[in-house]
């Protein structure tokens, strides 16, 4: 391998290094790459980018690549092509496409013919910024084999900023693909200021040159060979760690924050008939939060979710006006967020309509219009946040749901507002309550019951995995949770909420026999103690497979904060002394925190046990890893503890 990648360095220190690859050196390169040269890659690439703005940044991309199939994965991955537009903004025109086999013979495509026009709806959405004119042109390359270099070839033709007057672009020198070489080339007016913001910059991996030749300024990137990112399982957002450049003609945040005010400030004005509605809602409410849950509810469930994108200014991105919205009950994510603040400002509570990038973060030192959601914000008596309210989910029962925090957001304001990121939830709000009793006979037999409520994220997602089981599976489920308690406990009676009903959270409910529950030896009994059994959360056991890796080589992350409290009380029919309780160690570490308390009640027939587990926070350090790793695999000693106590009269 070492050898291997000296002649490619020596082959391709022939050709300038600010240059394109040409197709015959793009071709020589990759058809002497074989697959065991990179038995991790599913397939290496060759990319070239030239684009040409005017002052008011409309132009022309063209994009060609070489693709060459090592393995079947990339295959299966490379054999369906997109490209994306919006006609609103942009045309694609797609040149060519064709296949270069290994023995050279070409097999050449009619785009034409292989390509359909579908919309972004017909593919789940692409976006949460819905455009009724964003498409798709896809389809299946036919004929496609391991070993074979794919070469495509388009233009982007922009006859309309999305941002007026603005241009932003993005090159990913590292990524979870393989790339030989990378050649990008900006071309703007002189006069057209561009920033260029390199993040997480590895000194020598790329090269980023300005150049200004007449009326023209050039800015060039070129790269030889990236090794690519490998995927791991709960792996932190490569943006926290991989190179990638960012051209932007936005200067600050505030900008784009301003700019998306005017397009949303003239929609918000109320009739008589939100006002009407907005009287009816709020009339018996007494505080700010029975105001924004009144109307936030009504929002939500009230208005479908339905595409109606008929603007003319800036489609995808300005709402329509909250009159046309509240009439026909219908609108997107940026509709009824406008409509959701101008309701809540007509009752008194100051509220805005926000931009979020859904599922990702945007990087404060680069400003770009990149955001795909709106949603809205309320603020408090001194001007602070105080909710953020996404009403895009008609059956939604929390304002905000958890898989959006963590995100960044820029409210519109006429001042301009900077860049934030909307705060994870308090561990205390992503909550399971595990409260056990068990009663113990004089034949330490036992009866007991448990009660399982589930909050925030552990109740959308066990509400989510009991929406995709049957009545006998979610019976099973319980019955396993049952029997972690003891291997013979059987369940008598149960009950679990309907994960349809939205108006309350998850609980689930049984009542159980033990027989045989307390084991004895002599004078002793040895009791089951399941305080500390943090498994019984099923959140927490789906969160902790963080650490289920023997190591990793990237930042890693939580889904989100969480905490597991559980409650053991145990009536004996005998009294107990000598009782001893086994140790717990306490935990307070990179936001991990484990406590634990036990009482027994003064005539020794009764014993509670309380343990509680939490996480704060959600992104890691890979060099945090192996020291949380041991750290947190000690709670697994705590599963199968005991409580040993001593019978009264023996």
């Amino acid at each position: 391998m070492k050898f291997y990648l000296i002649f490619i360095f020596l082959w391709l220190a022939r050709y300038s290094f600010a240059q394109k690859t040409d197709y015959k050196t793009a071709l020589d390169i990759l058809q002497t790459i074989k697959a065991e040269d990179y038995p991790e890659s599913a397939t290496i690439a060759i990319y070239n980018k030239e684009v040409t703005i005017d002052q008011e940044c409309l132009g022309i991309t063209e994009n060609e690549s070489y693709i060459k199939i090592l393995t079947e994965k990339g295959k299966r991955s490379s054999s369906r092509v997109f490209f994306f537009y919006d006609s609103n903004y942009d045309t694609v025109v797609v040149e060519n496409i064709e296949i270069i086999k290994p023995d050279g013979s070409v097999e050449k495509f009619d785009p034409s013919e292989i390509l359909k026009k579908i919309s972004q709806s017909s593919l789940g959405g692409f976006s949460n910024i819905y455009s009724s004119t964003a498409w798709f042109l896809t389809g299946n390359i036919p004929n496609i084999e391991t070993g074979d270099i794919i070469h495509k070839k388009y233009k982007d033709i922009v006859h309309k900023a999305r941002m007026k007057d603005n241009f932003f672009d993005r090159i990913s020198v590292q990524s979870m693909q393989t790339v030989y070489k990378r050649y990008y080339r900006l071309e703007a007016p002189k006069n057209k200021h561009v920033n260029v913001v390199e993040i997480n910059k590895k000194p020598g991996m790329a090269k980023v040159a300005k150049e200004i030749k007449g009326n023209k300024t050039i800015y060039t990137v070129n790269y030889n060979f990236i090794p690519q990112i490998i995927y791991e399982p709960d792996m932190d957002a490569t943006d926290f760690f991989a190179y990638y450049i960012i051209f932007t003609t936005v200067d600050s945040w505030e900008d784009i924050s301003k700019w998306y005010y005017s397009l949303v400030d003239n929609h918000l004005k109320v009739n008589e008939a939100i006002k009407n509605k907005v009287a009816e809602l709020t009339k018996d409410t007494k505080t700010r939060r029975e105001k924004v849950t009144k109307i936030f509810y009504w929002v939500a469930q009230k208005v479908r979710y339905l595409g109606v994108d008929k603007e003319k200014n800036r489609p995808g991105y300005e709402p329509h006006d909250v009159t046309y919205t509240f009439e026909t009950r219908g609108g997107v994510c940026r509709d009824k967020a406008a409509l959701l603040v101008a309701m809540l400002r007509e009752a008194g509570v100051p509220a805005d309509p926000i931009l979020i990038s859904a599922g990702y973060r945007l990087n404060h030192a680069a400003p770009v219009m990149w955001f795909n959601h709106a949603v809205a914000v309320s603020y408090d008596d001194k001007g602070k946040p105080e909710f953020f309210l996404d009403p895009t989910n008609e059956t939604s029962k929390d304002f905000f749901p958890q898989y959006e925090e963590d995100n960044t957001y820029i409210i519109a304001r006429k001042k301009g507002a900077d860049l934030k990121i909307v705060p994870v939830s308090p561990p205390e709000r992503n909550n399971t309550n595990v409260d056990m009793e068990i009663n113990v006979d004089k034949e330490n037999n036992a009866t007991g019951s448990i009660t399982i409520v589930n909050k925030g994220l552990s109740d959308t997602y066990v509400r989510q995995w009991l929406m995709g089981m049957s009545p006998y599976k979610r019976k099973e489920m319980l019955q396993r949770i049952i029997k972690s308690i003891h291997p013979f406990a059987l369940i008598s009676e149960y009950s679990i909420s309907d994960p349809e009903d939205k108006s309350g959270n998850i609980v689930m409910k049984a009542s159980f026999t033990i027989d045989n529950f307390v084991d004895h030896d002599s004078d002793f009994m040895f009791i089951p103690y399941k305080a500390a059994d943090l498994s019984l959360s099923t959140m927490y056991s789906y969160q902790m497979h963080v650490f289920s890796l023997s190591e990793r080589k990237y930042p890693f992350k939580l889904f989100n904060t969480f905490s597991v409290d559980i409650s053991q009380k145990i009536v004996f029919a005998k009294a107990l002394t000598n009782i001893s309780m086994p140790e717990i160690d306490s935990l307070n570490y990179k936001g991990f925190v484990l406590r634990s308390d036990e009482s027994i009640s003064a005539d020794k027939k009764e014993v509670i046990a309380k343990v509680s587990f939490s996480s704060s926070e959600i992104h890691f350090e890979t060099k945090d890893y192996q020291d949380l790793k041991l750290r947190l695999s000690l709670l697994e000693r705590y599963k199968d503890l005991y409580m040993i106590g001593k019978i009264f009269g023996k």
